[in-house]
């Protein structure tokens, strides 16, 4: 279950003596684990003229203070993480959780701070307990309690290699590997899954929700404008924040299997939402759960760009579909992820 075209979250001080006071409230309420009764202390290592190589991480003191919740990463070995800005400072977290709250809004917990001062971040991975980078780590967004027995209760776990962390979501039927994001993806509205109370309210929709479709956005397959097909359009979101419109379930499915062919630089491993209307509601569906089926006659719907692959939010539905018609059968009920670019083209091939 990745940037960074991210606002900046500044608080004012009174706001960041707000969330010390709040200590560990994030939304995986700890009851009664924090005892520091009051605002994290700094962690920083502002002065001395011999510093710790920044691009490595440092034991962490027995005194220190999550800069996010204030409870004490050092008694938390298998889960704390860190990171060293430019200038020396050093930030301790109890958990990934807290570190991924601090990438989204530095400035909400140290006046000031920004990411991009950020020289090298650090989480402990969820298989082995070993620091690994923060910035290259893959984030399982696991939202439930009962299943990982954490700090703070709710964390997204990291993964040093992603083959562990598919391993982990495949594990439950809940969890897909648009599940699996990166350290990139932790805007304000992500990072409010795991630490909401800590965290202020976010101003923009995350990129794992659906925003609404500009009226002057383009198709990023054929161009023409989405928002003129209110019951055909999709939508897709990036690890960074940025979004692609589509005018039909067609150009979605092919801009999906080859992102790079029609922007430049763009992976599929960088996507992070999809939503679709499903054909027989025509409400919106998430790209991913859905039941493509692969409806090559034209002549059977009245859709933009003529051929498209109808998306239903119910396998059942999709089924009924495919059973009207002797020249369908299940096997042409397919997930997204099953769009390669040879069936795209079947869809799109002008545009390949």
């Amino acid at each position: 279950m990745r940037r960074l075209s991210r606002r900046a979250v500044l608080a004012t001080a009174a706001g960041a003596a707000t969330v010390g006071l709040a200590g560990c409230t994030g939304d995986g309420d700890s009851d009664g684990d924090d005892d520091t009764g009051g605002s994290p202390t700094p962690t920083g290592t502002p002065t001395g003229t011999e510093q710790p190589d920044l691009t490595e991480p440092v034991t962490v003191p027995e005194d220190a203070s999550c800069a996010v919740c204030g409870m004490k990463p050092a008694e938390f070995p298998e889960w704390n993480g860190q990171l060293a800005h430019e200038d020396g400072e050093r930030v301790h977290f109890c958990t990934s959780g807290c570190l991924s709250a601090y990438h989204a809004a530095p400035g909400h917990f140290r006046e000031g701070r920004t990411w991009d001062t950020v020289v090298a971040a650090w989480v402990r991975d969820y298989r082995t307990t070993e620091l690994i980078d923060a910035t290259t780590a893959h984030y399982a967004l696991e939202l439930d309690t009962e299943r990982v027995d954490d700090p703070m209760m709710k964390n997204p776990l990291p993964f040093a290699d992603r083959e562990d962390a598919v391993a982990y979501v495949d594990q439950y039927d809940d969890l897909g590997e648009q599940d699996i994001v990166g350290l990139a993806a932790f805007d304000v509205p992500l990072a409010r899954k795991y630490r909401g109370r800590l965290l202020p309210e976010p101003d923009e929709p995350s990129a794992l929700d659906r925003a609404p479709v500009p009226e002057d956005a383009e198709c990023s397959v054929c161009g023409m404008a989405p928002a003129k097909f209110p019951e055909w359009n999709g939508e897709l979101s990036f690890e960074d924040g940025e979004r692609a419109h589509f005018c039909s379930p067609g150009c979605l499915a092919a801009y999906y299997a080859t992102p790079g062919h029609f922007d430049d630089g763009r992976a599929q491993d960088d996507v992070l939402g999809t939503w679709a209307h499903d054909y027989d509601t025509k409400d919106w569906a998430d790209g991913f759960d859905a039941n493509w089926v692969l409806e090559t006659n034209a002549d059977r719907i009245d859709a933009p760009m003529g051929k498209n692959p109808l998306p239903f939010a119910d396998r059942e539905d999709a089924l009924a579909y495919v059973d009207r018609y002797d020249d369908l059968s299940e096997a042409d009920v397919v997930p997204l992820t099953a769009f390669d670019r040879d069936l795209a083209e079947t869809y799109r091939g002008k545009f390949f």
